[in-house]
């Protein structure tokens, strides 16, 4: 004959030390995975604002290439910091016996890059960024081919170059700089530094043009 089993009421649920040990053990768990959350969400962030960065870079390089390797001739002076004014002088497309000017500045009030006034991407910097986020132009210069270049071969190289050649190669050097400021207790400040260069051949400007300068 089965004796059948008793339950008693002590014997039934959780104790109040299990009940605890398993809170501490789920409180750990949920801060270790918001922990790890954060901070894939802060990685996230700064990958996706580097690559701002480098798409404006490369924008301001291809536009201001194309203007110069279109342009007849160039003036460049000393514009706030360590920025230069840049006037790329070029032909009228339709009425030859014109030339036009395109100013390119650096607009360090508003980060940005400007041609004839107008933003080279009104998009940058972004309108919505974090607390602590800043974008800033360390330089925008255009330079004649060795000179103060940090490559001691291409200083010795525009030494044996022809005056005529040297009068029409370039290097745009441009630099940004991303910040990302320490909000909260334990964050640490972060930034990452890029230069975006480009050497253009002015081939306009050793000729003598008469016609329209095709693209």
């Amino acid at each position: 004959m089965k004796v059948p089993s008793q339950s008693y009421r002590r014997d039934e649920g959780w104790t109040f030390i299990e009940a605890t040990i398993s809170i501490v053990i789920m409180a750990i768990m949920v801060l270790g995975l918001t922990i790890v959350l954060l901070a894939f969400r802060e990685q996230l962030d700064k990958s996706w604002a580097v690559r701002v960065m480098d798409q404006y870079g490369n924008d301001v390089i291809e536009q201001l290439t194309h203007d110069l390797r279109n342009a007849t001739d160039v003036t460049v002076g000393g514009g706030n910091g360590n920025t230069s004014r840049i006037d790329v002088i070029y032909l009228d497309p339709i009425y030859h016996n014109l030339f036009r000017t395109a100013r390119w500045r650096a607009d360090l009030r508003n980060m940005r890059i400007t041609r004839e006034g107008d933003a080279v991407d009104p998009l940058f910097p972004p309108q919505k960024m974090a607390r602590g986020e800043s974008y800033e132009i360390v330089e925008f210069t255009l330079k004649q081919f060795g000179y103060e270049s940090p490559n001691s071969w291409e200083r010795v190289d525009a030494a044996r170059r022809k005056a005529a050649f040297l009068n029409a190669a370039y290097d745009i050097r441009f630099k940004l700089r991303y910040n990302r400021n320490a909000i909260d207790v334990g964050d640490h400040n972060w930034m990452v530094e890029k230069e975006y260069t480009n050497r253009v051949y002015m081939r306009n400007k050793n000729l003598a043009v008469k016609k329209g300068i095709t693209e």
